[in-house]
């Protein structure tokens, strides 16, 4: 499996704005690329429709029982996801769960 940057790397709101440059969708992508490397499954057709097209990707567990398992990410994932989230909510994206 090719890691990803976003697990190995800490990210920031300055890389996500200035260097990356990332739409709305991408963001999502980005944040849910990261749950997808465990295995976690997705509600939304569309975002399960990207990562089933992922040579990589192996869909295992749903939703339900990704979030009450014990969390597979380590501390650079767990604080990536919650870096980009919180971009999303300040920029108001579409994409974020209500």
């Amino acid at each position: 499996k090719r890691k990803s940057a976003r697990s190995r790397c800490f990210l920031t709101e300055d890389t996500l704005i200035e260097e990356m440059g990332m739409s709305t969708w991408e963001l999502c992508l980005a944040r849910n690329e990261i749950y997808a490397r465990h295995g976690r499954k997705f509600k939304n057709e569309k975002i399960q429709e990207y990562f089933d097209n992922k040579d990589w990707y192996e869909g295992i567990y749903s939703p339900e029982e990704f979030d009450a398992m014990t969390s597979p990410l380590n501390d650079i994932e767990r604080a990536n996801a919650e870096t980009i989230q919180s971009y999303e909510r300040a920029i108001g994206s579409e994409f974020l769960n209500p």
